[in-house]
């Protein structure tokens, strides 16, 4: 037995919902209904005396045709039939030579749709009616009369589509209805999903902010939806910042160790590499009257420069914002930031690690309506900031994508770009968008790469660090080559020098 068999569950508010608002529509037409109904049967009742009474009128007029003469009753019978047309039944009188004196009164054509419905009836389900009374009327002139009333289905047939037409046009309108409330029920109850489908997408995308936002819900299984989002949004963003500790702590541990390297290489390699110096100066200048032998010493004075030259470049890689005290506190300006990702691009591109691989770096800058604008030039480029942590790991990461590229890409050029997007003042609010990419061999799936040691899941961990969103995909199709995309986004705020 599962732990939720035996517990009760609330009924929905939903059909319930949609049922009441639907029963209110029922309820309205059936009193619509009901009124209509009196109303149509009191006219019905009207008509039937009243084609009673014409009856009676047509009848009393021909009791009286035998003291008439044949003008008068005539003209009697004719206005008798105009006034008060008879229903059901077709007056026609007949000389005694046979000749029709008085036919019935003409009906008068319908508009459509009626009239075609009418003459649809007429032909597929109306049969000729043959039913007729006739009777013979003597003349005060000499003869007789023959007086003929004929069943007529005319009359009949109109009042029963026009009943029929009511009908259908209540139902219509019952339908109508009941559709117009399903459709705002539907609305009310489903209008607030878009912000659960958004919800929902910012999670799968790490992004809380539309979970955080979300209102109460009108209808209870909605709400139920929207809590139960609001607590995972609320684990997500405790895991998030636990694994920025985490991260940070990793990070700071490496850079504890570059310091630690770093320091060791200052003050033990460097020391040394100069007392070598020193002797080899010496040495020299003891053996100035032999060259060979001075030759060989200024050799040896020669590589020890130049291995203090490369001993204060992988400084400057280990640390390249100074002393780990400073890394994670201040801002650094645009121009300095800048300069140390060119540095690190022209160090690629020509200090000997990947000839064969062109390297550059491509800077843009748009305001917030996406309009480009050029990058601030030197002054101003010193004068705004950015954290000192960003830069750093912005610097770590494009050193990395490098690094990457030389070891497993194979590729004929590799991009680093960097795009700020944002007002160029101090305080302004900015967006980031770095991005490393290469035309090499690239990788079908950089997801399943990531735990395979190819320096992406450092990359990852940097960004989310700094709470940055982090993207590494294949090369658009159709390229020449596969190559590769790393892509990451910050969010930081612009600072004024000083």
């Amino acid at each position: 037995m599962t732990p939720d068999a035996g517990r009760s569950r609330s009924p929905l508010d939903l059909p319930r919902q949609v049922m009441r608002r639907a029963g209110l529509v029922a309820l309205v037409v059936l009193l619509l209904a009901l009124a209509l109904g009196l109303a149509r049967m009191g006219d019905d009742i009207d008509d039937e005396v009243d084609a009673a009474m014409a009856l009676a009128g047509v009848m009393a007029g021909l009791g009286q045709l035998a003291q008439r003469d044949d003008a008068s009753a005539l003209a009697s019978l004719q206005a008798l039939q105009a006034g008060h047309p008879l229903r059901h039944l077709a007056l026609q009188v007949r000389g005694a030579d046979g000749r029709l004196l008085l036919g019935p009164a003409p009906e008068l054509p319908d508009a459509p749709p009626l009239g075609w419905l009418l003459a649809l009836h007429r032909q597929l389900w109306s049969q000729p009616d043959t039913r007729q009374v006739a009777w013979q009327v003597p003349r005060v002139e000499g003869g007789a009369w023959t007086v003929s009333l004929t069943a007529s289905h005319a009359s009949e047939r109109r009042e029963a589509m026009r009943g029929l037409m009511d009908t259908l046009g209540l139902l219509l309108a019952c339908v109508a209805g009941l559709l117009l409330v399903m459709r705002w029920n539907v609305r009310q109850a489903f209008a607030p999903l878009g912000r659960l489908l958004d919800a929902i997408a910012g999670i799968e995308g790490h992004d809380t902010r539309a979970v955080r936002a979300l209102p109460a819900m009108p209808i209870h299984e909605l709400e139920s939806v929207a809590a139960a989002l609001r607590h995972l949004g609320a684990a997500l963003d405790s895991a998030e910042a636990q694994r920025q500790r985490l991260s940070q702590q990793v990070l700071t541990l490496q850079d504890d160790e570059r310091a630690r390297l770093a320091r060791e290489l200052h003050d033990e390699f460097g020391q040394r590499l100069t007392a070598l110096r020193v002797d080899a100066a010496w040495l020299g200048r003891q053996v100035v009257d032999r060259p060979a032998l001075k030759a060989v010493v200024d050799g040896m004075s020669l590589q020890c420069e130049q291995v203090q030259l490369d001993i204060r470049a992988l400084l400057a890689r280990l640390q390249p914002f100074g002393p780990l005290a400073d890394a994670h506190g201040g801002g650094e300006s645009l121009a300095r930031g800048v300069a140390l990702l060119q540095a690190l691009v022209h160090s690629w591109q020509a200090g000997g690690r990947d000839h064969s691989t062109r390297c550059r770096l491509e800077l843009d800058w748009v305001d917030a309506a996406g309009l480009a604008q050029p990058w601030p030039e030197a002054e101003a480029a010193q004068a705004l900031c950015l954290p000192r942590a960003l830069w750093l790991t912005l610097y770590r990461i494009s050193q990395e994508a490098l690094t990457n590229v030389a070891r497993h890409a194979q590729a004929g050029q590799a991009v680093l770009a960097l795009r700020c997007t944002g007002a160029q003042q101090p305080g302004a609010a900015l967006r980031i968008d770095w991005q490393a990419w290469d035309d090499g061999i690239g990788l079908p799936d950089p997801a399943a790469a990531m735990p395979r040691g190819n320096g992406l899941a450092g990359l990852q961990q940097r960004v989310w660090a700094q709470g940055g969103e982090w993207r590494a995909s294949a090369w658009q199709p159709g390229d020449p080559r596969p190559g590769l995309r790393l892509e990451a986004r910050f969010a930081s705020r612009l600072e004024g020098a000083g």
